[in-house]
């Protein structure tokens, strides 16, 4: 994290250095846009694979997958998780839910009546900054896909246009 440290008669140079910074298409995060990218999501048969969009020096520390409709409790309550990345799959972003699959610790898999029908699955890096994206069920369960494309907010996509949505390196 960049911290400034402003004094008097140097917020000009502050701005001077934001505008700079935002003209020259530069940006200090690159794996951060100004939008937030979508996940994707396909189902076969009993399994959920969840595409998190990554870029190739982005780090997983952890996915979790929570029941969105949870307002009973001040954290929606988490139905499954998963840690420690250990196949380029899984450091790719690509999740197989409730598997663990390709992780060194995941919990138990939740009976069907226990996955909700409106969850949301996020994953936190190393610095405990991440991303988080929601998915209705049934949506996703009735998604007319080709093979190797996932449901997202924005139509069909591929795991690599999932993951062109953060300019990697730009």
């Amino acid at each position: 994290m960049i911290r400034f440290k402003v004094r008097q008669g140097t917020s000009s140079g502050l701005l001077a250095l934001i505008a700079l910074l935002g003209a020259s298409g530069c940006g200090m995060f690159p794996s951060d846009p100004a939008d937030p990218p979508v996940f994707g999501a396909s189902v076969h048969g009993d399994t959920i694979v969840v595409k998190i969009p990554m870029c190739p020096t982005d780090e997983m520390k952890q996915v979790e997958v929570y029941d969105f409709d949870d307002v009973e409790h001040e954290k929606p309550r988490v139905v499954w998780s998963a840690s420690g990345p250990t196949s380029a799959s899984a450091r790719t972003g690509l999740v197989i839910l409730w598997s663990g699959e390709g992780f060194a610790q995941h919990s138990d898999e939740p009976g069907s009546s226990d996955v909700p029908p409106n969850f949301g699955v996020s994953y936190t890096g190393p610095g405990g900054d991440g991303r988080d994206d929601v998915f209705t069920l049934r949506t996703i369960e009735g998604a007319d896909l080709e093979p190797g494309t996932y449901w997202t907010h924005d139509g069909p996509m591929t795991a690599q246009r999932i993951d062109a949505q953060l300019h990697c390196g730009e």
